[in-house]
């Protein structure tokens, strides 16, 4: 009997949505009857992120009370006796490799990792398409329309410029990512998502759509209206992923970076599916 499976969450948007879809194809898989929220992470996140996920049409929940958070928190009395007893067990995800975790699992358990690979949670990819996505979105905009292919693209700079293990793509691989989609998509219309934006107005064409709608702000709303896009060129980012995952499109064409990283132990096994396209970058 699997009673509760606890996912302890961490990380910006991204990182909680792939956290969310390990824990939910666990639980699907293994007749997991709860599946509960540990957000405890974000009381004091110093880069002033948070739980976001409260806005999608997920299933579970936070713990509700103390005493009963007690039992998942590793050396606390009621997880000591828990552990003890063997109802309780602890899942690590052991470095950026595909491993099965199923037999992991005990009457009660708690989930640690980011588990960035879509092999995790693929099986259920139908299921997801109808819970990621946000619980009330603005009016669309008029560019989404079905007159010409959209394709967003996402350019993250402001922390990546100096961050010496993740870095930023480079211009010149937006360069070759939109050649690459104007070579099959003559007529494409691309928007752009950015923390950078005055970059970007400097760098792409005048004609791009720079969105800036202040209704649609939140990260979660963005992300959604990037997946309602025709196509996608994504940076190197768990954020740009969704969008891209998220696509039901089944003619997409998704970009990505040929090396995402500076540190290259930090790409997952499996990260990016077989059919998005890798790009040529200087990192």
């Amino acid at each position: 009997m699997k009673l509760v499976l606890e996912i302890k969450f961490a990380g910006g948007l991204g990182n909680q949505l792939f956290q969310y879809s390990m824990g939910r194809s666990l639980a699907i898989r293994n007749n997991v009857r709860h599946l509960v929220f540990n957000t405890d992470n974000y009381r004091n996140e110093s880069l002033k992120r948070a739980f976001e996920l409260t806005h999608f049409k997920v299933k579970g929940s936070e713990l509700p009370n103390h005493r009963l958070k007690n039992v998942f928190v590793q050396n606390a009395r009621l997880n000591k006796l828990a552990s003890a007893a063997h109802l309780h067990k602890r899942v690590d995800e052991n470095g950026f490799v595909f491993q099965r975790v199923d037999e992991q699992l005990g009457v009660l358990s708690s989930l640690y990792g980011f588990w960035q690979s879509e092999r995790y949670f693929s099986e259920i990819r139908e299921t997801l398409l109808t819970e990621l996505v946000p619980v009330r979105v603005p009016q669309y905009p008029a560019w989404l329309s079905n007159d010409v292919p959209v394709v967003a693209i996402h350019v993250r700079r402001t922390d990546y410029l100096n961050e010496p293990r993740y870095g930023f793509v480079g211009d010149d691989y937006y360069r070759k990512a939109i050649e690459f989609i104007l070579g099959r998509a003559p007529n494409a219309r691309f928007v752009v998502f950015s923390d950078d934006m005055s970059w970007c107005r400097a760098t792409f064409d005048n004609d791009f759509i720079f969105f800036d709608d202040p209704d649609w702000a939140p990260g979660y709303l963005q992300l959604h209206l990037m997946s309602r896009c025709t196509h996608q060129i994504i940076a190197n980012s768990s954020f740009s992923w969704w969008g891209a995952w998220l696509n039901t499109n089944p003619q997409k064409m998704v970009m990505r970076p040929a090396t995402p990283f500076r540190e290259p132990s930090l790409l997952y096994e499996g990260h990016y599916p077989a059919s998005w396209v890798a790009v040529d970058n200087t990192i």
